[in-house]
């Protein structure tokens, strides 16, 4: 039985004489540990569940197979670990535990959302039939030098920044074989010492306070590749589709080389698998790619200047930029490589150079990893909605694993601003809001000294601020208020709200607008094709106001526009003094942008300039800065105007509210959709980041149509917070029939109509305000009892 105080017993242990700071290239090096054991007795019934933890990341082992990977991701002060259970895979006699451990160094850039401290570390606590089988001298280690985390240096800066280091170069002629075996030979390795920060007479406390893994473990599912597209050198096409599709093995002969793209039918994420025999020194290159592409030649730099993509599936006259990994096989019989982590492709190119030796490729496929996402809305639509449906699900999906993620091909970073309304996409669709809490939470630990939170959690390095993604954040509890009702989520967060709050409010000029932040923020807006900057990062996305003036009007108006939810939650937690404050500094700097930022029928782009954009009329509408008439003339006006610099896909949201509070959401549906249409046309099977940069194929903050579907077509959302009141306002005008069953926290509700007659019915009791061409009525719903509505507003 495991003591309730066991974090404060468990000792880390770590490869004696390691120095982490040395001088090398690699950002990250390879730890393997070991520990043998003996099941003396039967092992009916039994448990024997351990806690497994490491700094960076581990792939835990029971008798050579994998039972846990993680930790999951985090940061010092909340540590996770992983509990398994041991007993479904030991067997009676000798058994080993085994580790790989990935230890990035805090001295150097590695990838930016795994987080490090400054003491490498491995943690296993438990026992097996009363022998301690804890982190401990019992345990063996050796470092694996022929993997090595491919440096910076070597980035290819033709796809942007390096915010990843995860890929590999791996010489097999170094490598340890079977040490996961039970009969493998470890007497030569050394024995793991015990990690301390135990100084005399100082309360010195380990780094990581270790709490459970919050979310469930990752599955890791087995897949194959579909199709192969274009083959050259010694291997035809159709031998490398017999081989994805038959599992006929690959024959390169010595000195020949082969080279195959193949894909998979829609962006993924998973763990590579291949395997081989023979082929002792054949080179081997992997490439993962999102897209096919127009050449982006050798000495261009297209970072942030658009790269050339259209068709993504034109294979015949693109071509793949990716991230590599490069293997040298040694000389065992059969060689079995899996890069360390997850790898996000829809393409890849696999390029085998033999040497002296013929090669046998057996196997080369993938397990599948994403969160276990419950996705319980299920719906039928016409076939341009569920298009839509599809691209967007499978986009959260590649989206979600330890954290939300912007994009898991060049990042695997959580964002405020994306966050919001990844967490709010996810509410339409499931009842889990596990991974939603994590985020919220994680973002929280966050917070600074000036009230900000940090712009991405969690993160390993200290990073630029952009300072009005920490409102999003406070949005974000607004959205799980309103979906979840947790009144205790939202006091415990109700302090950082405010701090947030008034970091603004000291940032508001002699104009009373929100005026400049300081030198090392990144006030970024959006990816505007007319907002180019100077070339400095920070100086990109940003309306030119702001540099020229001082102040950028978006930046006033996502302020006012989060003072008005803000006050929302203070009046569900009873400070109604509070949420009155909130809301006339709201209207202060309503008043402020009316008098110094509207002209010519517009809201310009900061006091006394002449620029003006869809983001400055959007959110005017949004803070409650303009309303009724004069707000739905202002949105008409706005989307008719060609010149102005257009929101991209994660501001379109925001576009969306702006239609569905001025009355125009129906008329301008159709044509607010283009850009998603323009996608599908493009063969993505994700959606993109934004139609300025090209970069991510991939982005979750892209995903609109989910929420669009949900609570604008079929108009399912909480009249009260919690969905303890529902409100329908189904826009049939918009589909001649549909029907979809959706996901609340009390339960199911389902919506169908057709051409004359609406139907709804939910697993519960309760009371719903349902609006049919425009007539609200209230309605007391039964559990399983349909209420029929006649569209054409009677009841049936």
């Amino acid at each position: 039985m495991i003591s309730e105080d066991w974090t404060l017993q468990a000792p880390w242990i770590w490869l004696p004489d390691y120095n982490d700071t040395a001088d090398q290239l690699s950002p990250a090096r390879f730890v393997l540990f070991r520990r043998t054991f003996t099941v003396e007795k039967s092992l009916a019934d039994a448990a024997y569940s351990i806690h497994i933890s490491a700094d960076s990341r581990y792939r835990l082992y029971i008798n050579g197979q994998s039972i846990s990977f993680g930790p999951c991701k985090s940061y010092p002060a909340r540590w996770y670990y992983e509990t398994v259970d041991l007993a479904p895979y030991l067997a009676e006699g000798k058994n080993v535990l085994s580790a790989r451990v990935l230890r990035y160094s805090p001295a150097k850039y590695g990838t930016s959302s795994i987080v490090r401290t400054n003491m490498p570390g491995f943690l296993v606590y438990g026992s097996v039939q009363g022998e301690d089988i804890s982190t401990s001298p019992t345990w063996k280690c050796l470092e694996d030098t022929a993997t090595t985390i491919i440096p910076i240096s070597e980035w290819n800066f033709l796809l942007g920044p390096p915010f990843l280091s995860l890929n590999e170069s791996a010489d097999l002629e170094a490598a340890i074989v079977d040490w996961q075996s039970v009969d493998f030979d470890d007497s030569s390795w050394s024995t793991a010492v015990v990690q301390s920060t135990k100084a005399k007479m100082l309360p010195a406390l380990l780094p990581w306070r270790l709490y459970p893994r919050p979310i469930p473990a990752l599955p890791e599912l087995p897949r194959n590749f579909d199709n192969a597209l274009k083959a050259t050198g010694s291997i035809q096409l159709q031998q490398w589709n017999d081989f994805f599709q038959r599992e006929i093995p690959i024959h390169i002969a010595a000195g020949e080389s082969a080279l195959v793209e193949f894909e998979s039918s829609v962006l993924t994420t998973g763990f590579l698998v291949l395997k081989c025999r023979g082929g002792y020194k054949t080179k081997i290159r992997i490439m993962c790619a999102e897209s096919y592409e127009k050449d982006l030649g050798k000495d261009k730099f297209p970072f942030p200047i658009p790269r050339s993509k259209g068709n993504r599936a034109d294979y015949e006259n693109g071509r793949l930029y990716g991230l590599e990994d490069f293997l040298t096989v040694g000389n065992q019989t059969e060689t079995i490589y899996e890069p360390f982590w997850f790898r996000t492709f829809r393409y890849i190119q696999l390029e085998i150079t033999c040497a002296d030796a013929p090669i046998e490729i057996v196997q080369f496929n993938y397990r599948d990893t994403h969160y276990p996402l419950e996705i319980t809305t299920q719906l039928a639509t016409d076939l341009e909605h569920t298009k839509m449906w599809d691209i967007s699900l499978n986009t959260l999906r590649n989206c979600m694993h330890e954290t939300y993620e912007d994009c898991p091909f060049y990042e695997q970073n959580q964002f405020t601003m994306d966050g919001r309304v990844n967490l709010l996409f996810t509410y339409q669709i499931s009842c889990d809001d596990r991974l939603a809490r994590k985020t919220m939470e994680e973002f929280y630990a966050s917070r600074r000294a000036d009230g900000l939170l940090e712009t991405n959690s969690p993160c390993t390095y200290r990073s630029i601020n952009i300072p009005q993604y920490s409102l999003f954040w406070i949005i974000m509890v607004y959205d799980h208020m309103k979906y979840f009702g947790d009144k205790a989520l939202v006091k415990r967060y109700v302090g950082v709200i405010d701090g947030i709050l008034d970091y603004f409010d000291t940032r508001l000029n002699d104009l009373g607008l929100v005026g400049q932040f300081d030198s090392e923020s990144w006030p970024f807006v959006d990816w505007v094709k007319e907002w180019r900057g100077t070339g400095d990062i920070r100086t990109m996305a940003i309306p030119p106001a702001y540099r020229e003036v001082g102040a950028a009007t978006y930046n006033s108006l996502v302020y006012a526009m989060t003072l008005n939810h803000a006050a929302e939650i203070l009046e569900y937690i009873g400070r109604y003094d509070t949420a009155r404050e909130y809301r006339h500094r709201a209207q202060s700097i309503n008043d402020s942008v009316n008098k110094y930022c509207f002209a010519d029928e517009l809201y310009l782009d900061g006091p006394g300039v002449s620029e003006k954009s869809q983001h400055s009329q959007i959110f005017a509408i949004l803070s409650g800065a303009v309303s009724g008439d004069a707000a739905r003339k202002l949105l008409q006006r706005t989307l008719s105007d060609r010149s102005l610099p257009k929101c991209s896909y994660s501001l379109m949201f925001y576009t969306f509210r702006a239609a569905e509070k001025t009355g125009i959401y129906s008329e301008e549906y159709k044509s607010l959709l283009e850009p998603w249409k323009e996608m599908i046309a493009n063969n993505l099977t994700t959606w993109a980041e934004d139609d300025v940069s090209f970069r991510s194929d991939c982005h979750l903050w892209s995903a609109v149509p989910i929420y669009e579907t949900v609570a604008q077509v079929f108009g399912l959302s909480p009249s009260e917070s919690g969905y303890n009141r529902l409100r329908i306002e189904p826009r049939v005008e918009l589909q001649k029939t549909a029907q979809g069953s959706f996901a609340t926290r009390h339960g199911k509700v389902d919506i169908r109509w057709d051409e004359e007659v609406l139907h709804v019915e939910t697993s519960w009791d309760t009371t719903v305000d349902l609006v049919v061409n425009g007539k609200l009525e209230v309605y007391q719903l039964v559990s399983g009892r349909s209420l029929s509505v006649a569209t054409n507003n009677g009841t049936i």
